[in-house]
């Protein structure tokens, strides 16, 4: 899958080799009390106030939303710009795939729409809906986030971010990881272009953003039929996978914390990981990140709480690399 402004990464980069980065607004202002940010949070709409069947219940006439401007293609679907033809419900982003085409994309559903909090993009329900041509489409409804991606971030700012803004941003990634992981549920693709932004007030967030982890077409449950024992899962962009997932296919909550520590240094150094060495091909990903003693660049001169929460992400040793919850706790990310 890709992403754009909502839930498709700008490129299909799963096992094959990633497109350089692309060049990815200082804002500042006030901070708030935390008590008073998680308030204001918690009033995003539920998606239980929306039903997505058509009018005889089957859902399986037009489609009950007008697509408009495409925000991108994807592997296994694009992303419209949508309003509902029945509801005063705002702009949505509708993720679309052809019948027959779609079960990756019923499987990002089945995650997705349990999910609530405001750290994770939120998806109000699916469709199956007879469209153009009288092709039969699986639309899935998700929360449009307007602000763009932390790439894009990068890109705009011309390099790094402030580290003030880059523990703003880590925080709301941690928590939306330790939600999902309390769940069971593993992203398997944590990046920048898979962060996506909503604007909100300065007087809750200084940066002028709230985070919210999205895309989740390759995410997996531990526990399900399809994880089994963990092993036999290569699955992400292969510049952010974690040793033993790409070197062995295991699929654990700390793959996402390694991405995770790859995405927060590329935050605070604005430059690629592993950048130095190009694009590889799979194998040679494989070699260097799965096999080798290498590790990603971290600048000396960051300070001494970001080098420390790095290291603790950027472990190779699964057991010894932090839980999101554990990390939801360093001095880096405290308010």
């Amino acid at each position: 899958m890709a992403i754009i402004t909502l839930m498709v990464r700008r490129n299909p980069n799963l096992m094959k080799k990633t497109k350089k980065k692309q060049k990815y607004s200082n804002i500042s202002v006030i901070e708030m009390t935390k008590s008073c940010f998680e308030t204001a949070l918690l009033k995003k709409p539920s998606p239980k106030n929306l039903t997505l069947e058509d009018d005889n219940g089957g859902g399986t006439n037009s489609s009950s939303w007008v697509k408009s401007i495409l925000l991108g293609r994807g592997a296994y679907g694009s992303v419209y710009l949508g309003r509902s033809k029945t509801r005063q419900t705002g702009e949505r982003a509708i993720k679309t795939a052809e019948l027959s085409h779609a079960s990756s994309l019923m499987d990002e559903g089945r995650i997705l729409i349990p999910l609530q909090s405001p750290f994770i993009v939120r998806c109000y329900g699916e469709e199956i809906a007879r469209e153009e041509r009288n092709s039969m489409q699986y639309n899935l409804i998700l929360e449009y986030c307007s602000g763009k991606t932390i790439a894009d971030l990068i890109e705009d700012n011309h390099g790094e971010l402030l580290e003030s803004e880059a523990k703003v941003f880590a925080r709301d990634v941690l928590s939306g990881l330790t939600y999902i992981h309390d769940r069971n549920i593993v992203h398997c693709d944590i990046k920048p272009d898979n962060l996506l932004l909503s604007p909100t007030d300065v007087r809750f967030r200084f940066t002028g953003y709230l985070t919210t982890i999205g895309d989740f077409g390759l995410a997996m449950e531990k526990g399900s039929l399809e994880y089994g024992d963990g092993y036999g899962h290569k699955r992400g962009t292969t510049r952010y996978m974690a040793p033993k997932l790409i070197g062995d296919g295991f699929v654990d909550f700390g793959a996402d914390v390694w991405a995770f520590g790859c995405t927060v240094l590329e935050m605070l150094s604005g430059k690629t990981v592993w950048g130095e060495y190009g694009d590889l091909g799979f194998d040679d990903w494989v070699n260097l990140i799965g096999h080798s003693d290498r590790m990603p660049h971290v600048s000396a001169w960051l300070s001494e709480d970001a080098l420390d929460f790095l290291s603790r992400c950027l472990e190779r040793g699964i057991d010894k690399r932090w839980s999101s919850h554990s990390l939801k706790n360093h001095p880096f990310v405290l308010l």
